[in-house]
């Protein structure tokens, strides 16, 4: 591919920077040698372990951070993204388009209600399970005492900002930017009313081998150049762990080399640049008055 194709291509922009999986399966079968302890693994079983491979380099080298913006609905609920494996940070954003954090808030209920009769009995269908209330959850979730006001497009709220030191003031329940709670069990995310009427950005990490409508097509599947070593030495690593034909020294052998090559990996991709640093401690050393 040429420049004038590259730059004319919005998909292919930054793509040199990685490799697909079909090619890192070709890599690693061109790499084995006829006295190769896996020379007669099948292909399946390589593409079973590169997957593998390439879901934990997702959750613990890579760390690329997917990010979606969203309108608030009305009932304050967002549905997780189909390939959500944990989230970043959840911020709201403003029309100049910064990002303003927003902080957890435990105390949010995410409890699934059970109905009961007069006698507070349980109710239970007809199969034996019992009756929730899935679905009628009121939409602030947290607070019966927040509400938003008749006639206002501004929520209410009762939470203060901190403008001076205070010593006794409960800090756990002061949301400058609004609060929000994760229900992994139903797939949402519950925040409060004080986040109404804003578009919130979910970043998140995805186990990279999504493949719908909002990930990349199968054949696409990728994963950095930086950690193709790694996912190699990962694949030969598990295919002879568990052999009782290969040595015991051997298999010592490749499970270090596989850590060594993850820390490699890191160190590479994971880059700790000098003026990151002069930009963190940046005005550490003044005083506080």
């Amino acid at each position: 591919m040429n420049s004038s194709d590259y730059y004319n291509s919005p998909e292919e922009w930054g793509s040199y920077s990685y490799v697909t999986l079909k090619e890192v399966i070709n890599n690693y079968l061109m790499s084995r040698d006829q006295d190769d302890y896996t020379a007669n693994t099948p292909r399946f079983k390589i593409l079973y372990q590169a997957m593998r491979g390439l879901r934990e380099f997702y959750f613990d080298v890579l760390r690329e951070v997917r990010a979606i913006e969203l309108e608030l609905s009305p009932s304050l609920n967002v549905t997780l993204p189909p390939d959500f494996v944990n989230f970043v940070r959840i911020s709201w954003v403003d029309d100049q388009g910064q990002l303003h954090p927003m902080a957890v808030d435990n105390s949010m209920s995410i409890a699934e209600g059970y109905l009961q009769d007069n006698d507070y009995e349980l109710l239970f269908d007809s199969d034996g399970c019992v009756l929730t209330s899935e679905g009628i959850r009121q939409p602030l979730g947290a607070d019966t005492t927040e509400s938003i006001s008749e006639g206002s497009d501004t929520p209410c709220t009762r939470y203060s900002f901190i403008s001076n030191f205070s010593p006794n003031l409960d800090t756990s329940r002061v949301f400058e930017n609004g609060r929000y709670r994760l229900d992994k069990n139903t797939g949402i995310i519950q925040f409060g009313s004080d986040a109404f009427g804003r578009s919130i950005v979910l970043e998140y990490i995805s186990d990279g081998l999504y493949t719908g409508c909002e990930g990349r097509p199968e054949s696409d599947i990728r994963i950095h150049k930086f950690a193709e070593g790694a996912i190699m030495n990962y694949i030969y690593f598990e295919l002879i762990k568990r052999s009782r034909n290969v040595p015991a020294n051997e298999k010592h052998r490749a499970k270090k080399e596989y850590f060594n090559s993850i820390r490699t990996s890191k160190r590479r991709i994971n880059t700790l640049r000098k003026d990151d640093l002069l930009q963190i401690f940046r005005a550490s050393s003044k005083w506080i008055k």
